[in-house]
Formats: structure tokens, C-alpha cells, sequence
């Protein structure tokens, strides 16, 4: 019996170490195809990189979030969108926190946009958050739309909420499309979102649930993320990707849940 103690003592010493100390520091790039015969034939192959959640903590991680984030250009990616959370909550920043981070998505570079949503952190620092988003090149969309042309005269639809107040002006254009995309901070969101006409929606929030298990998924449920927290979701007839992140909480951990962005590509 001691034994059997001892070794599960030592398994989730060993597992805690690892999360805590290596998992964290790990780095993956998740692949999707995006399909659905709503997307306009122009934009097969399109390529859009998803990264979300920072969590910048001053000073910390400049090499790690550099080295993992400028493998955004080798990508090179047609739009970068990013779901929020730059800044780690009720942080204490110095002025050269934000010039790295500006300095940081600057050096992120896409063929055609770079989009933006606001996070919960990022509430707590948004005139700093618009300020850097402007300066580093791009578009926050703060319930705000975006008819995207790309190659012909047939748009999609990008949409940035950072609530869900005006979900319906959103959608109404005065350009005729198929296809709507909606960047939202909180997954939780879909439950909602899915009674619209909104084909997929890229969000983050979760950090994959932190600790992942095995055939089972994450399991720490923050608020916005307590239905919806891992990679994929579809409901009705809207799907869902979620980004796991880049940061981390305030426990520093993570585990069976590696850092990562996600690459998509667009096909009809």
C-alpha cells in the first residue's frame, strides 16, 4: 500500500514539474481546413493564422513570445487574427512593456490584414491596447464588420464582437455575401451565436482548459469557457476553432495543452 502511495505521490509530482516547468515552454502549430461551399471560390486556399492570449507579463518571455511568434512570417499568412487578452490582468506595466509588445506585433506581417478583438484583460489597459494595435498595423474591431474582397467582386464577412449587442446590424451589408466569420473573445459565445446565420467563429479564452486529459479535454473552466473550451465545436450549423494560447494564468501551467497558434486554410 505504501508503495502504491508513493507512486502516485511521485506521478503527480513528476506530472506538476513537467507542466509547470516544461509544457509550458513547449510550442505547436494546430492545422485546419476550413470548408463550406458558402465560401466564395476567389478565396480557396486563403491562409489565416489565429493566435490568442498573451497574457504578457512584464519582462517575462520576451524570447519565448518573440522565437514563437515570428513563426507567424514563415506561415506567411493572407490575415492574422488575433482573439484578445495582450495583457495579463490587473498587471503592472513600464513603459517599455509596451514598446516590446508593440515592437512584437509589429514584426507580425500578413499579405492582406491584421484583425484584432478586445479581450477581458485588455478592458483593464484599452486606451494602451488601442494604441498598440494601431501602431503594429492592425484593425481592431470593436463590434465592428468588415466586407473582405479578395480576387473578384464577392465578399466575406468578418466580424469583431466584443459584446453581443448589435449582432444583427453586423450581419445586415449593404453588399450581398455568403459567408460570415466572427472573431469573439469568450467561446461561451457560441451558444448564442449559433442562432444566427454565422458560419464559423475563431476564439480563445480557455487556454485549452490549462490541464488537458486525455480523450477527455480540459478541465479548468473559466468564466466565458465553461461549455466550450476546447479546440473544435460545431452547433447548428456553425463551427467553431478555438486557440489555446500562447500565455499563461496566474498558476503558471499547463499541461497536455502545449502554447500554440492555429493556421487555417480556406476550401470551398
Amino acid at each position: 500500500m505504501k508503495k502504491i502511495i508513493f507512486s502516485i505521490i511521485l506521478l503527480i509530482t513528476i506530472l506538476f514539474l513537467y507542466g509547470r516547468y516544461i509544457e509550458v515552454y513547449n510550442f505547436k502549430i494546430h492545422e485546419y481546413t476550413i470548408t463550406n461551399s458558402n465560401i466564395p471560390a476567389s478565396f480557396t486556399d486563403l491562409k489565416i493564422v489565429h493566435f490568442s492570449d498573451i497574457l504578457y507579463e512584464s519582462g517575462k518571455n520576451n524570447d519565448f513570445l518573440e522565437n514563437n511568434l515570428n513563426k507567424i512570417n514563415e506561415e506567411n499568412p493572407d490575415i492574422i487574427i488575433f482573439s484578445g487578452d495582450l495583457f495579463k490582468n490587473e498587471e503592472s506595466y513600464k513603459e517599455e512593456d509596451y514598446n516590446f509588445l508593440e515592437t512584437l506585433l509589429t514584426n507580425i506581417d500578413a499579405s492582406l490584414y491584421k484583425f484584432a478583438v478586445i479581450g477581458d484583460n485588455d478592458e483593464y489597459y484599452i486606451d494602451k491596447y488601442k494604441e498598440i494595435l494601431s501602431n503594429s498595423g492592425f484593425i481592431l474591431l470593436d463590434n465592428e464588420n468588415k466586407l473582405l474582397f479578395y480576387k473578384d467582386n464577392t465578399p466575406i464577412n468578418i466580424i469583431g464582437l466584443t459584446n453581443l449587442d448589435n449582432i444583427n446590424e453586423l450581419l445586415t451589408t449593404d453588399v450581398s455575401y455568403n459567408y460570415s466569420l466572427v472573431i469573439t473573445h469568450k467561446p461561451d459565445n457560441l451558444t448564442t451565436l449559433s442562432t444566427y446565420n454565422i458560419n464559423t467563429i475563431l476564439s480563445g479564452h480557455s487556454l485549452g482548459g490549462v490541464i488537458n486529459i486525455p480523450f477527455y479535454g480540459g478541465i479548468i473552466k473559466k468564466d466565458g469557457t465553461k461549455t466550450y473550451l476546447n479546440n473544435y465545436y460545431t452547433l447548428n450549423n456553425t463551427e467553431m476553432f478555438i486557440s489555446n494560447g500562447i500565455g499563461n494564468e496566474k498558476y503558471h501551467l499547463r499541461l497536455f495543452n502545449t502554447p500554440s497558434f492555429n493556421v487555417y486554410r480556406f476550401s470551398n
